[in-house]
């Protein structure tokens, strides 16, 4: 499914109208549609605003995978996503899949210990080592 019809589908999914939408995200109705239809592109400033307002999970929104809604757990933003995946000059399929990796509370723990050992700290870096010989242990 395109993003494109998932947007279609959180309309659907809320009960409201193009133009309800519009009133909310302060985005044309005609702009809105065009998305929908696929003529168009949302951009950043749509997508956050879609995100926000109607809490939407943004693995569900770019990929059609998880729940549509967000859960209690962290959501990452779409504008450090895109700013990621420009630097990072990722596929689409490179950022669904670090999408993953830092939606996992395992793995966002794992990057909080880098940035803990970066800053000096000598009990992060034991632990991550620990975890380390934890996965390839499972891995092997």
């Amino acid at each position: 499914m395109s993003i494109g019809k998932r947007i279609k589908e959180i309309r659907s999914n809320l009960h409201i109208t193009t133009a309800e939408m519009s009133a909310k995200l302060n985005i044309p109705a005609r702009t809105i549609g065009s998305y929908e239809r696929e003529e168009a592109q949302p951009g950043s400033k749509f997508l956050n605003a879609l995100i926000e307002n109607y809490h939407i999970n943004i693995n569900w929104l770019l990929s059609g995978e998880g729940n549509m809604f967000i859960s209690d757990k962290m959501e990452l933003d779409i504008d450090f996503i895109v700013r990621l995946q420009d630097r990072l000059n990722l596929t689409e399929e490179e950022l669904l899949g670090l999408i993953d990796i830092l939606d996992s509370d395992a793995s966002r723990e794992m990057l909080f210990k880098f940035i803990e050992i970066k800053k000096g700290n000598k009990d992060a870096l034991d632990s991550l080592l620990y975890n380390l010989q934890g996965i390839k242990a499972i891995y092997g």
